[in-house]
Parts: structure tokens; sequence; C-alpha cells
């Protein structure tokens, strides 16, 4: 379910973590310390527009994918 949110009325932190430049470190952080298959995905959620996954059942979500 796709939420209608004013996304100018979010506060910076929540930008800030909302962001693609973040899901990318994240992603990072767990492609470095684990090395198994990490995605990160769109979700069309303007609260969680990013989400990172070991284990994508959208893959048609996918945009982008660090592997070993």
């Amino acid at each position: 379910m796709i939420r209608a949110v004013d996304t100018g009325s979010l506060s910076p932190k929540r930008q800030m973590l909302c962001s693609r430049d973040n899901a990318l470190r994240v992603a990072e952080q767990i492609f470095d310390q684990s090395l198994c298959k990490v995605s990160v995905l769109s979700t069309g959620d303007p609260l969680q527009p990013y989400r990172v996954s070991t284990d994508p059942q959208a893959l048609d979500r996918i945009i982008l994918e660090m592997v070993a």
C-alpha cells in the first residue's frame, strides 16, 4: 500500500535516512561484513523509498545489486 505523504514535511533526519545514498551506505556495510549478495530495492513508499535486502522477493524493484 502506497501512502500519500508530503515529503517536504519530513524532518531533515528522516529525509537523510530515506535517501538513496543512505540505502547504498547500509548495503555496502552489510556487503563488507558478510560478503553475500545485497540488493537495494525501490519500494514506492515515500516513508521508506529504498530498502536493503539479502534475499529480495520483488526482483523488478532492484536498483542495485552487490555480489562477491
